[in-house]
């Protein structure tokens, strides 16, 4: 053994203490079937074989450095029967240590925690080495997924953290479900510093001012986190917080208090060792505990004890210690956490309500979440400020801050057509019994309540969702699993609509039950469009019952609802377009009056042109009478325009007639817009088109440029409320083409730079252009690169893999 400085010998046998009291902490958490299973960790990396799980060929390297298994070991490899191969002592080793990081073994670790582990691989690994034992991982997660047990494995390079030239990799790492690519480098290497246990292999120098040695291993120095980091990490963490907002509060608070104490910052990493060298192993030197204590003093300091209530309530409610539940075990964690509550003199009822956070009602989720969000888009604000005075972050890639700035633009944009999905947190169940909706004489919205229609039941009780059309309550209901079939639907003031909402949402949850949630980096690149149509037919205005015909002569006649009878009555009343997007995004539009179907199949082509066919179209009559007849003119219709869409050329216009009331209409399509227009005056209709009255995106002067079709590309991408880029580099310099928000488009040629400098300079500008506005601060522009392919011109997404197109973001 190589031999130690006293001082170094001596932080290390600290660390190891550390170690051991850390894993002791974590086992005590786990149930005895997942504490073989976390002891079987290092084995299923240190052997390889085909009777071992994971195994995905000979050639897989395995082997960890300086592992010899324990009684622990061996006792989990007989419980999961493991046949574990023999392995020879010269063995090259391809693995340096694997690591459990994040909540484990902390008061954040909870019985639904999953288990973060670093595998650090041997920096000499070729590249189809590395391959294979990422494809051993996946294996492996997939394993111990199968005893509900979520170990996500991420494979590191030892150099992967540090200014070494020997390694040329750091920007490989893309960005996906849970890793954060070139959003966080240092501050994730902190977080690793400060939480992490050796579960196999070489110790790890973590310690400040420690250094490498061939026995221990040291990816870094975090002591100096560089400010221009703060603003990246604080966008990865609000796109976390889309699914665990309690946690990424948490964390972007943490990143807001090093802002603060900038530059002179204090690592939780270095408040972990100072009182580890001060021999404090006790729960006041845990990590999640600090974290809370570093957030308690910065908030405090600024007087902010609004914001300090709501952390401590996201600090009780992930570390998941029920102090009211009889059957509560009392761990480790348990006399640290009454003594916490005592301290913050919560009364019981508020003990009580945080633990019972699984039968939490729409009310309290609806608050809570608003509650998360507020904070957690203050402090972005508040570190957007910070890194423009201190420099944006140059190692964050363009196409990484494209997309998490488009990920958040659609969950947190102020569109009032949006239908949000509802956070459920810990709850396991939403669906109410009753619901009922008042709607306001005075400007027509629409309150939905849990309770029954009664005033004493109503007093008091917040509204759960508030939207202006009835189309838009039923579709958040319905995504966020808040109604099901026994749910009780009223209206107050109308007894029969009541039933009909009930009707419709029994349908309405059958046709967007199997929708694709799944969005890929690719969809976040490009254009929105249309995945899934679902039109709802006179479910606000019916005018059916004011109908005296008999609706068996309608089949008869095949006659035209939208002109019926001798009077030419109209009997579509009003038409909802409820929408899922490959962003992600459900939406609802509401149209009524006589030209209600006009308006709608208007505004529908765009998208529906985007989609190239790949769309799931759904029609659901809602009207008293003549539900399914004017469900079927409707879907008739919307399948025409559809086809229609999609036909349109350059060359041509196609035209769809279509009788409404006492008049005649016609829908044009091409390429350059749709627009529907009155048919009692044809030669001023041509006359409109030869003036280019369809023509919704002026074309700039190209003057003798080749490539004159390419505002027709550009139409074909225009989409509503995004900033564009098309750029294509040419010995001149780069042709420019800007579509703004308003789809109005504009060209200049750019002298001097590359499309990547040109990218990264605005989105930078972009990104910190209206510091104190918070309405579209993730609206960052997409950027497309203008090429030839066999002929025809083609945008592509710039800065995008084309083998990272498909994974899902």
């Amino acid at each position: 053994m190589i031999a130690h400085s006293r001082w170094s010998t001596s932080a290390l046998s600290l660390s190891e203490r550390l170690n051991k009291v850390r894993l002791a902490r974590a086992l005590a958490l786990l149930s005895p079937l997942k504490r073989h299973l976390l002891h079987a960790i290092p084995l299923l990396l240190h052997f390889h074989g085909p009777r071992i799980p994971g195994y995905n060929g000979h050639a897989t390297p395995c082997g960890l450095a300086s592992f010899e298994p324990q009684e622990p070991h061996l006792e989990a490899a007989s419980v999961l029967s493991l046949g574990l191969p023999s392995l020879r002592a010269d063995w090259p080793y391809a693995i340096e240590g694997i690591y459990a990081m994040g909540s484990t073994g902390s008061f954040g670790q909870n019985p639904f925690s999953d288990v973060d582990v670093w595998v650090i691989h041997e920096p000499n690994l070729s590249a189809d080495d590395i391959l294979a034992l990422a494809d051993k991982l996946a294996l492996l997660h997939q394993w111990f997924a199968g005893f509900e047990f979520e170990v996500n494995f991420y494979l590191v390079h030892p150099f992967q953290f540090r200014a070494d030239k020997s390694y040329s990799g750091n920007g490989q790492v893309r960005l996906g479900v849970e890793h954060s690519g070139s959003a966080q480098h240092w501050l994730l290497l902190e977080e690793f510093y400060r939480t992490q246990i050796c579960l196999g292999g070489k110790p790890l120098y973590w310690w400040p001012d420690a250094r490498s040695t061939s026995e221990g291993l040291w990816l870094g120095d975090v002591q100096s986190l560089p400010a221009s980091e703060y603003f990246s990490a604080s966008l990865w963490q609000l796109y976390k917080g889309l699914v665990k907002p309690h946690k990424a509060l948490l964390k972007v608070l943490l990143l807001e208090a090093y802002a603060w104490r900038y530059p002179n910052t204090e690592q939780l990493s270095a408040r972990v060792w100072l009182h580890t060298t001060k021999g404090d192993f006790s729960t006041a030197n845990d990590p999640y505990f600090l974290l809370y204590e570093a957030i308690e003093e910065y908030l405090l300091a600024i007087e902010d004890h609004r914001r300090l209530e709501i952390v401590r309530r996201c600090f009780y409610l992930k570390c998941a210690v029920r102090l009211s539940h009889p059957q509560q075990p009392k761990d480790w964690r348990y006399l640290k956490m009454q003594l916490l509550v005592s301290a913050w003199e919560w009364p019981d009822t508020l003990i009580q309500t945080l633990d019972d956070c699984e039968e939490w009602h729409t009310g309290q989720l609806q608050w809570f979440n608003a509650q998360l969000n507020e904070l957690m888009l203050a402090s972005y604000q508040t570190l957007l400020r910070f890194a423009a005075n201190h420099g944006v972050n140059e190692g964050l890639r363009v196409e990484d801050l494209g997309m998490l700035t488009r990920k958040l633009h659609t969950c947190f944009n102020e569109d009032k057509h949006l239908v949000s999905k509802l956070n459920p947190l810990w709850s396991s169940r939403l669906q109410e019994p009753v619901l009922t909706v008042i709607t306001s004489q005075s400007d027509r919205t629409h309150y939905l309540y849990r309770q029954e229609p009664q005033a004493s039941a109503l007093k008091g009780e917040a509204a759960v969702y508030v939207a202006d059309n009835l189309a838009s309550l039923l579709l958040w209901s319905c995504i966020n699993q808040v109604c099901d079939d026994q749910t009780q639907w009223y209206c107050y003031g109308e007894r029969k609509l009541g039933a009909r909402l009930a009707a419709t949402g029994k349908r309405l949850r059958e046709a967007i039950r199997d929708t694709e949630l799944k969005v890929s980096k690719q969809d976040l690149c490009q254009p929105w469009h249309y995945r899934k149509l679902v039109l709802l037919v006179n479910l606000e205005h019916d005018p059916t019952p004011d109908w005296p015909g008999q609706e068996v002569l309608v089949d008869i006649m095949n006659a035209n609802l939208f002109s019926l009878g001798r009077t030419q009555r109209n009997m579509l009343g009003s038409l909802d377009v409820l929408s899922f997007n490959s962003w992600g995004e459900w939406h609802a539009h509401h149209f009524e009056g006589e030209q209600a179907l006009l308006k709608a199949m208007t505004f529908l082509a765009p998208g529906i042109r985007r989609a190239a066919g790949k769309l799931d179209l759904r029609t659901l009559g809602c009207s008293t009478r003549l539900t399914f007849q004017l469900e079927l003119a409707v879907h008739s219709l919307l399948k025409q325009v559809a086809t229609l869409s999609c036909q349109a050329n350059a060359s041509s216009t196609l035209v769809q007639p279509l009788r409404i009331g006492t008049r005649s209409y016609g829908l044009f399509f091409n390429t350059l817009g749709v627009a529907y227009e009155d048919l009692a005056d044809a030669p001023s209709i041509y006359k409109q088109m030869s003036r280019g009255h369809l023509l919704s995106i002026p074309r700039p002067g190209l003057g003798d440029d080749p490539f004159a079709s390419v505002p027709e590309l550009i139409q074909d991408y225009a989409t509503e409320d995004v900033i564009q880029y098309f750029l294509r580099p040419r010995e001149a310099g780069i042709d420019v083409f800007i579509l703004n928000h308003k789809n109005e488009i504009s060209h200049y040629v750019q002298h001097g730079t590359t499309v990547e400098a040109l990218v990264s300079k605005v989105s930078q500008q972009h990104a910190f252009e209206g510091l104190y506005e918070m309405h579209g601060r993730f609206n960052l522009p997409q950027f497309f690169q203008l090429v030839r392919m066999q002929g025809e011109l083609k945008a592509q997404p710039v800065g995008m893999a084309r083998e990272d197109m498909g994974a899902e973001f």
